[in-house]
C-alpha cells in the first residue's frame, strides 16, 4: 500500500461516519471530530453551572443523551453515527465553531425528546439573533 493510500484508509476511519460518537453535554454531541450543538434548545451548562440545581438538571440532560444514543446506536465508542443518527447541518457554525444541528434517532427529534423530558428549553434564533439564555439557578436574574 502506498502512502497516499494509507493516509486516504486514515481519513476514511476518522470520518465522522465510523468514529464514535462523545456526548459533551445534554445539547452537543461529538461525532468523530465534529463537534454538533443541537439547534432549537438550551440544556443546563454541566461544565461552567452556575449553581448546584443547574449541574445536577445539566448532568440529568447528558446522561439521557448518552442512555438515548445507546439505545439507537450502541456503544457510542464504536458507533457508526451514518447508520443510527440523521443529522440534519445547517449551512454555518456557531461562534465557537461547531456544527449547528438537528439529530434524529429513529425518526425522533433529539432536541424536541429532552425538551418534552424537561432536561432543555426551547432556544429559538429568530434570523441569528439569540435571546439571552434564562438563568437554570432559583433566583437568578435574567
Amino acid at each position: 500500500m502506498n502512502r497516499l493510500s494509507l493516509i486516504a484508509l486514515s481519513l476514511a476511519l476518522t470520518s465522522p461516519a465510523t468514529a464514535g460518537i462523545y456526548v459533551i453535554d445534554g445539547d452537543t454531541i461529538a461525532v468523530g471530530r465534529e463537534h454538533n450543538r443541537l439547534i432549537g434548545i438550551d440544556a443546563p451548562e454541566t461544565r461552567q453551572a452556575r449553581c448546584d440545581a443547574e449541574l445536577r438538571l445539566g448532568l440529568a440532560a447528558k446522561a439521557r443523551v448518552v442512555t438515548l444514543l445507546r439505545e439507537a446506536c450502541g456503544p457510542l465508542a464504536k458507533a457508526d453515527a451514518g447508520r443510527c443518527l440523521t443529522i440534519q447541518r445547517q449551512p454555518a457554525p456557531d461562534r465557537y465553531g461547531r456544527t449547528l444541528a438537528r439529530i434524529g434517532l429513529g425518526g425522533r427529534d433529539l432536541a424536541t425528546l429532552l425538551i418534552a423530558e424537561g432536561l432543555a428549553r426551547p432556544y429559538l434564533c429568530p434570523q441569528g439573533r439569540c435571546p439571552a439564555r434564562q438563568p437554570w439557578c432559583a433566583g437568578s436574574a435574567p
